[in-house]
């Protein structure tokens, strides 16, 4: 099963590393597959 992503980002040790934007993934090399949830930085 291939992937496709909107608004991808890296993130390392917790930190952004870097935004991908639109990103496809041939399902050969998925491994592995984790949500986060996010939340707002002024409290909204």
């Amino acid at each position: 099963m291939n992937i496709a992503m909107e608004q991808t980002e890296e993130y390392v040790s917790g930190q952004l590393k870097n935004k991908y934007g639109d990103a496809f993934i041939p399902g050969n090399n998925v491994i592995y597959i984790s949500t986060s949830k996010r939340t707002l930085a002024n409290g909204a």
